[in-house]
C-alpha cells in the first residue's frame, strides 16, 4: 500500500511538522511511481504496511490543505476484474465553473432542483454522461477520455457536504438532445438545456453531488478501473463566483499583445474572473511598451506567451500573484525561407488562437508590400467545441454560421483586427483549414483572389477553387524567367485522348543549376543534381524535367497544355520539392492488392519479421542502433559516437530516442501493416516521361544512387509499381526496368514510355505525372509470385458539374459547405478495406467501393458527389481494423496474421515503456566527466536554461509530450496536424536552427582544444544532473565523441549476441537453443574465436533468420522474435 499527499508549494512550511513524523515513520518513495504529475502542486508518497487503516493518513492531515491518494498495484487486467456492465444513478447537483485554488472550487451556474439529473456509463466505448428531461426533451452532456485531466477529486467520508466528486475538464464537453419519445435519436446541440455556449466554453470543472453511496462508489469505479484515472481525496469548499468580468478593450492593445492576451482569455473562468485591474494594466503597459516591435522579438507577446503557457500547463495559476515572476520566453529565430503566421482554432464557442509557428510561403504570402506581412493572414481550423475533428453531425447544425464565416457576413476577430475568408487547398479543406486575411492599405481578400489570375474559363466551382488555390501551395521562390525563356510545347496523347505527358515539362541544365542554387545548393554535387523540380510558373504547374537537348539554349523553360490552369502573370520559378528516392513501404491496400495477385501469406510474414528483427536489434546492437539513428535522427553524427565506442544502445539520451521508434514502427506494423522495403528492394520515386521515345509500352527505366553515392541501373527486371493511395486489382501493374542510353540523364526516378495503349500513370488509379510520387518495388519474393496481372479500371475524367452564371463567393460557400457535410472518403476507405477482409479485393462490392472512392477523391475538382451504396452491407469488420462500434471477425487473410503478432509485440513494448518510464532514473556517467569541467558549470547553468526555454516552447507550440518526438519527428499530436501543417518538417527544421545556435553559444568562447573538451562535459553533467532535457548534454556530440576516444574506452565485441545468450543461459534455453541447428543448415565455423555465450546468442538470431525463410517454421520465428524483443527492453 501507499498513499501520495499532494500540496502547494505555499504550504509546504506549514505542512513542514506532519511531513517530519510520516518520514520517522514510513519509508517515502518516488511519487512518479504512484501517480502522474500535477503541474503547480508537490507530492510526497510513502508505502506503509496492509494492516495500516488508510483512515489514519486522513486523521494525521485533517484540516489541512492537501490531497490525498491511496493506491495497491493495479491488476493488468482491469477490464476482467470490473464489471462490463455500464452502470448508471442519480445527481443532486451539477455545477460548472473552475478550480480558484486546490482547496476552492467556484461555480458559475449549476443544475440542481430539477426532479432527475442522470448520470451513466458506457464501458465498451469509454465514456460517461450527464442528462435531464425538460419540455419533453433529453438534455445529454458526454464526456469523453480526451474531455477530462487525468485525476479527479471526491470528499472525504466525514465531509460536511457527502458524495462529492469534481471532474476536471481540459475540453468542452458535446451536447446532445433527443425528443423524449424518441430517446435513440440524438442530435448534436451547442448547448445543455439552459447552461450556454459560453458557460460550457468556460468551464474547466465539473462540480457533482451524487444521490447516493452506491451511486457515487459505482461511479468512482469506473472513472479508476475504465478510465484509468487517479482518485484524490480533498476537502474543497464550493462557491458561487460573484463580481463583473475585467477586460482590456482588444483595440487598446498592439496586434500582438492582443493575440497573445486574447490566447490566454482562452483559458476560461480561471483566469477570466481572477485577472485583475492591477494586472490588466500591465498588460496594457507592455503593448504600449511593445507597440512598434515585430514578432519575434515583440516583448508584449513574448511575455503573455510564457503566462499562457505557465496558466495553461498549471489550472493552479494565480495570474495576479506570479505575473511579475514569469519570464519572458526567448525570441524565435527567424528562419529564411518561412513566414510566421497566426494559427487559431475556430468553434461555434469561440476563437483559440495557437502559438505561432513557421509556415513555409506561398506567391500570396511573399506579396508583403501589396497584401502584408505575415500577421495580415491567418490560418483558420474549423474544430468542434472540444477541439476535435469536426464530424457531418456537427457540420449540419452549423449550416448558417460556417456559410457567414467564407461569405464574411461574421467577421472573426483575431488579436484586434477583422479577418475574412480568403480561399483553402483541397488538402486544407480535408482538415476543414482555411485562409484568412485582414485587410492592408485598402486591400482585401477579394483584391487578393482578383490578383492571382484569371479563372473565368473555368466553370466548375471546385476546379476553380483549386486552380485559384494553387497560389497558395507552399513554395521556395527561386529564378525570375524573361517571357522569351518560357515556351509552350505540345502534349503527347493515345488515341483515346490520354495524355502520356499530362503534367510534365522541360527544363534546361542552366535553369536548373540557376534554380537550385537559388533554392538549395546544397543539393548540386560535383557529379550529381536533381533532374526533376515540382513548381509552380504563371499558372502553370507540374514538373519541370532536365533535358539536355535544351543545353545550348541557356536558361529556358518548356511547358505543356495539360500543366497550364490559368492564366497568370507572375515569372518566378516557385519550388515545391524536387526528385529524390524515399523509402518505400507496404500498406494495407497494397497488401491486399499484392495478396490477390497470389502472394502468399509467409512473404509478408517474411518481411514484417525482417522489419521486427530490425526494430529489436537497434536496441541490442550499438550498429544496428547506428544505422536506424542516422535514417531518422540527422542532428547528431552517429557514425563518429559509434566510432568512438560510445554505446549507443545503453546511453539514456540515444535510448531513449531509440525506444521511441521502437515503439512508433511497431504502432505502424498494427495499425497500418507499414512493412518498410529496404533501398535494395524499392523505393517512392517521381515518375516522369520518355521524351526520347526509345521505351516500349511495358517498360520503364529507373536509375539510382546507392547509399555509398554510385549509380546503379536496375536492367532486365520485373518490377511492381503502384500509388497511394490503391484500391482497384489492377492498380498494381507489373512492368520491365530496362536500360536505356538516351535516358542516362535522369536520375531517381521511374521514366514511363510515351507510347503505347494507354499511358502507365493512368492505369494506376488514373494518376498523372504532375508531382506524383510511384511506389516502386522489386523485391524478389513479391515480383516472383505477383504473378496475376488485373486488367487497369477505367478512370476516363467525370464530366464536371458546371456552374451557370457568376461563381460568386456564396456560390463558393455553398460548395464548401456541400463538400464538408458530405466528405465520405474515410468512411468509404473504412468499408472497402472491411469489404476486401471479408469478400476479396474481386468482389463487386468491393469494386463498386473502389469506385465510391474514386469519385470522393475527385469531388473537390468535379463538383460531382460520390454515391453512398446503401446496398452493401458491413456488418462485420476485421479485426486488424479494431472498430469499435461493430462487431468484429478474426481475419485469416495475410493482414489480420501480421495484425496480431505485429500488435503482440506492440503491446508488449508500450507496456513496458509506460512502466519504465515512471520508474527512470538518470545516472551521470563518469566516462563523460573530466577533470576541468566544474570551471564550466556556472556558465553552462546559463546555457541550459536558454536551451531549456526555447525547447519547451517548441514542444508547446507542436503539442508534443517530449523532447524525443521533437527529435525523432514521432509526433504525438494528431495525424491531421501532422500532414496538413507541416508540423514535422518546421519542428525539425527549428530544432536544428535551435542547434546551430546552441553551438554558436558555445564557440563564443574562443576556447583550445582541450578547454572546449572541459565545457562539453560540464554541458554533459548539468543536464544530467537535471535530469531532464538530456539533448542538451549532446549538442556537442562530436566533442563527447572525442572525450570517450581520448579516454580510450572500447566498446565491447559482439556485445549483443553476449547479452542475447546471456537471457537465453538464465532462462535455461541454452540446451534447447543448442539442439535447434540440427534442423536447420548453417556452419557454426563463422562463430570459433567467440564466446559460449556470444556463439548461444549468434546462434540464436541465426535460427530466426532460417525459421523466418519457411512457411512452415514461421510461427516459431514469431515466438523467437517476441523473445528477443523482451530481451531488447531488459525484461529478459
Amino acid at each position: 500500500m501507499y498513499a501520495t499527499i499532494t500540496y502547494r508549494p505555499q504550504d509546504a512550511a506549514k505542512l513542514q511538522d506532519k511531513f517530519t513524523i510520516l518520514q520517522t515513520h514510513f519509508t517515502e518513495i518516488s511519487s512518479k511511481k504512484c501517480l502522474h504529475e500535477i503541474p503547480g502542486l508537490i507530492s510526497h508518497s510513502f508505502t506503509f504496511p496492509s494492516h495500516l487503516h488508510p483512515e489514519t493518513i486522513q486523521v494525521h492531515f485533517k484540516g489541512a490543505p492537501v490531497w490525498i491518494k491511496y493506491g495497491l498495484k493495479k491488476n493488468e487486467n482491469t477490464l476482467e476484474t470490473f464489471p462490463q456492465n455500464d452502470c448508471s444513478g442519480l445527481l443532486k447537483a451539477l455545477s460548472f465553473g473552475y478550480f480558484m485554488s486546490d482547496m476552492n472550487y467556484m461555480d458559475n451556474k449549476r443544475l440542481q432542483n430539477i426532479r432527475r439529473i442522470e448520470w451513466k456509463t458506457n464501458v465498451h466505448e469509454k465514456y460517461m454522461a450527464f442528462a435531464y428531461n425538460a419540455m419533453r426533451e433529453v438534455h445529454e452532456l458526454k464526456l469523453s477520455p480526451a474531455c477530462l485531466d487525468k485525476y479527479f477529486v471526491i470528499s472525504p467520508k466525514n465531509a460536511r457536504a457527502q458524495h462529492i466528486m469534481i471532474l476536471p475538464l481540459v475540453a468542452s464537453p458535446r451536447c446532445y438532445m433527443a425528443q423524449t419519445c424518441r430517446k435513440e435519436y440524438y442530435q448534436r446541440k451547442l448547448t445543455f438545456g439552459n447552461i450556454d455556449e459560453a458557460c460550457l466554453a468556460d468551464t474547466t470543472a465539473l462540480y457533482l453531488q451524487f444521490s447516493d453511496k452506491r451511486s457515487f462508489d459505482d461511479c468512482m469505479r469506473f472513472l479508476i478501473y475504465i478510465l484509468n484515472l487517479e482518485c484524490h481525496i480533498g476537502s474543497i469548499t464550493c462557491s458561487q463566483m460573484s463580481g463583473q468580468l475585467q477586460q482590456l478593450d482588444f483595440n487598446a492593445l498592439d496586434f500582438w499583445s492582443c493575440y497573445a492576451y486574447q490566447m490566454l482569455l482562452t483559458l476560461g473562468y480561471r483566469i477570466k474572473y481572477q485577472i485583475n485591474i492591477d494586472t490588466l494594466r500591465k498588460i496594457f503597459q507592455l503593448s504600449q511598451i511593445s507597440r512598434h516591435e515585430q514578432y519575434p522579438n515583440h516583448q508584449g507577446y513574448l511575455k503573455l506567451i510564457s503566462i499562457y503557457y505557465r496558466a495553461r500547463h498549471n489550472r493552479f495559476f494565480d495570474i495576479n500573484e506570479e505575473f511579475d515572476d514569469v519570464q519572458p520566453m526567448p525570441a524565435n529565430i527567424v528562419m529564411d525561407k518561412w513566414v510566421y503566421v497566426p494559427r487559431i482554432y475556430l468553434t461555434p464557442y469561440g476563437i483559440y488562437p495557437l502559438p505561432i509557428k513557421p509556415m513555409r510561403g506561398n506567391r500570396i504570402l511573399r506579396q508583403q508590400q501589396q497584401f502584408g506581412g505575415g500577421k495580415h493572414f491567418c490560418r483558420v481550423i474549423i474544430r468542434d467545441v472540444d477541439l476535435g475533428q469536426p464530424q457531418q453531425d456537427f457540420m449540419k447544425i452549423n449550416e448558417q454560421w460556417f456559410k457567414n464565416l467564407i461569405i464574411g457576413t461574421e467577421q472573426i476577430i483575431i488579436g484586434n483586427r477583422p479577418f475574412k475568408f480568403l480561399l483553402c487547398s483541397n488538402s486544407q479543406l480535408r482538415d476543414r483549414s482555411f485562409w484568412f486575411h485582414a485587410e492592408y492599405n485598402g486591400c482585401g481578400a477579394d483584391d487578393i483572389r482578383k490578383w492571382m489570375g484569371d479563372f473565368s474559363k473555368e466553370k466548375c466551382v471546385g476546379s476553380r477553387i483549386a486552380r485559384m488555390a494553387l497560389s497558395l501551395t507552399g513554395t521556395t521562390e527561386t529564378i525570375t524567367l524573361l517571357k522569351n525563356q518560357i515556351e509552350p510545347i505540345d502534349d503527347i496523347s493515345d488515341g483515346d485522348g490520354r495524355i502520356f505527358t499530362d503534367g510534365v515539362g522541360k527544363i534546361s541544365s542552366e535553369a536548373l543549376k540557376q534554380t537550385f542554387l537559388a533554392y538549395n545548393a546544397e543539393l548540386i554535387e560535383e557529379d550529381y543534381m536533381p533532374c526533376i523540380i515540382q513548381a509552380r510558373l504563371n499558372g502553370i504547374k507540374g514538373i519541370f524535367v532536365l533535358a539536355p537537348e535544351l543545353n545550348d539554349r541557356g536558361r529556358l523553360v518548356q511547358y505543356r497544355p495539360s500543366q497550364c490552369k490559368f492564366i497568370a502573370n507572375h515569372n518566378v520559378l516557385e519550388v515545391v520539392k524536387h526528385s529524390s528516392s524515399g523509402t518505400a513501404f507496404m500498406n494495407r491496400q497494397v497488401i491486399f492488392l499484392l495478396e490477390n495477385m497470389r502472394v502468399p501469406k509467409h512473404i509478408f510474414l517474411k518481411l514484417q519479421n525482417k522489419a521486427r528483427l530490425k526494430i529489436s536489434m537497434s536496441l541490442l546492437a550499438n550498429k544496428s542502433a547506428m544505422r536506424t539513428l542516422e535514417q531518422n535522427v540527422r542532428s547528431y553524427d552517429w557514425e563518429r559516437m559509434h566510432k568512438a565506442g560510445i554505446q549507443l544502445t545503453k546511453e539514456p539520451f540515444v535510448r531513449s530516442l531509440l525506444l521511441l521508434l521502437a515503439q512508433e514502427r511497431l504502432k505502424r506494423l498494427k495499425e497500418k501493416s507499414h512493412v518498410q522495403i529496404s533501398l535494395s528492394d524499392g523505393r517512392m520515386l517521381f515518375g516522369a516521361i520518355d521524351e526520347t521515345n526509345s521505351l516500349n509500352y511495358g517498360e520503364v527505366f529507373i536509375q539510382l544512387r546507392n547509399l555509398d553515392g554510385h549509380r546503379q541501373i536496375l536492367c532486365d527486371r520485373t518490377i511492381l509499381v503502384t500509388k497511394n493511395p490503391a484500391h482497384f486489382p489492377g492498380d498494381v501493374r507489373i512492368l520491365r526496368a530496362v536500360d536505356c542510353s538516351a535516358l542516362h540523364h535522369l536520375q531517381e526516378c521511374i521514366v514511363f514510355p510515351a507510347k503505347g495503349a494507354r499511358p502507365h500513370p493512368n492505369e494506376i488509379s488514373g494518376s498523372d505525372l504532375d508531382g506524383d510520387e510511384y511506389w516502386v518495388c522489386w523485391n524478389e519474393g513479391l515480383v516472383q509470385h505477383a504473378t496475376r496481372q488485373y486488367s487497369a479500371a477505367n478512370f476516363d475524367s467525370v464530366e464536371k458539374s458546371k456552374h451557370n452564371g457568376e461563381i460568386t463567393i456564396s456560390v463558393i460557400a455553398d460548395f464548401l459547405y456541400k463538400y464538408v457535410t458530405s466528405d465520405a472518403l474515410g468512411v468509404l476507405s473504412n468499408r472497402h478495406l472491411a469489404c476486401c477482409a471479408s469478400r476479396g479485393v474481386n468482389h463487386d462490392d468491393s469494386k463498386q467501393l473502389a469506385e465510391n472512392i474514386s469519385q470522393a477523391v475527385d469531388f473537390p475538382k468535379t463538383g460531382i458527389l460520390p454515391q453512398n451504396p446503401k446496398n452493401i452491407k458491413i456488418d462485420q469488420y476485421p479485426d486488424f481494423m479494431e472498430n469499435k462500434h461493430k462487431p468484429s471477425f478474426e481475419s485469416e487473410s495475410s493482414i489480420g496474421c501480421m495484425y496480431r503478432e505485429a500488435k503482440q509485440v506492440w503491446t508488449l513494448h508500450s507496456d513496458w515503456q509506460e512502466k519504465s518510464c515512471e520508474e527512470q532514473s538518470i545516472d551521470i556517467n563518469q566516462d563523460f566527466l573530466l577533470e576541468g569541467y566544474k570551471k564550466y558549470i556556472p556558465q553552462t547553468e546559463q546555457d541550459y536554461q536558454y536551451y531549456s526555454s526555447r525547447m519547451n516552447i517548441m514542444l508547446s507550440t507542436y503539442t508534443l509530450n517530449t523532447e524525443y518526438e521533437l527529435i525523432t519527428g514521432c509526433h504525438s499530436c494528431p495525424e491531421e496536424e501532422r500532414k496538413n501543417n507541416d508540423s514535422v518538417e518546421t519542428a525539425s527544421l527549428e530544432f536544428r536552427y535551435l542547434l546551430q545556435d546552441m553551438r554558436r553559444r558555445f564557440d563564443s568562447e574562443y576556447l583550445s582544444y582541450p578547454e572546449q573538451l572541459n565545457k562539453a562535459s560540464a554541458w554533459y553533467y548539468v543536464a544530467y544532473k537535471a535530469g531532464t532535457l538530456l539533448s542538451f548534454g549532446w549538442i556537442m556530440n562530436r566533442l563527447m565523441s572525442d572525450i570517450i576516444k581520448y579516454k580510450q574506452i572500447r566498446q565491447e565485441d559482439h556485445q549483443a549476441w553476449k547479452r542475447i545468450g546471456q537471457a537465453i543461459h538464465t532462462q535455461d534455453f541454452a540446451d534447447l537453443i543448442k539442439q535447434l541447428p540440427r534442423g536447420f543448415s548453417f556452419d557454426n565455423e563463422e562463430c570459433e574465436d567467440l564466446s559460449e555465450m556470444e556463439i548461444l546468442g549468434w546462434q540464436f538470431l541465426k535460427i530466426i533468420e532460417l525459421a523466418n525463410n519457411h512457411d512452415r517454421t514461421q510461427e516459431e520465428a514469431h515466438k523467437f522474435l517476441v523473445f528477443l524483443h523482451r530481451i531488447a527492453l531488459n525484461i529478459i
